[in-house]
């Protein structure tokens, strides 16, 4: 799976076959640029998830104070509008509506005195 032909393409494109030690100097330039960053995520890196939690109490605990204040307020404040009386679910099913709801569905057979809805079935 070695082409030499490619080989010989792609070695063109290497910087250095016009610059000899430009790897060597490109990872000396990364690895030193990375250096800082490098030593930060060491000393982080001992952190323990303790010390993590503990870390955020300082924007944490006076947040979940106020949460909770703001909560404790809007619960003991007296609601400014009257609630509203409870509806069977009659009513609301016709709530709304100008005409009687299914009328000759709901009431009774005036001739026999049946109600359509009975589930007796004359044979």
């Amino acid at each position: 799976m070695h082409d030499p032909d490619s080989t010989a393409s792609l070695r063109a494109l290497d910087p250095e076959s016009r610059d000899a030690g430009y790897w060597e100097r490109f990872t000396h330039r990364v690895m030193t640029g990375a250096g800082p960053e490098l030593a930060r995520r060491r000393a982080r890196r001992r952190a323990t998830i303790s010390d993590v939690v503990l870390g955020w109490r300082n924007a944490l605990v006076p947040t979940a104070l106020m949460a909770a204040a703001v909560a404790g307020l809007l619960l003991l404040k007296e609601p400014s509008f009257a609630e509203p009386a409870p509806l069977a679910l009659e009513e609301l099913l016709v709530s709304g509506m100008e005409d009687e709801a299914m009328p000759s569905v709901l009431s009774e057979d005036l001739t026999t005195g049946d109600s359509p809805l009975s589930l007796e079935e004359s044979f």
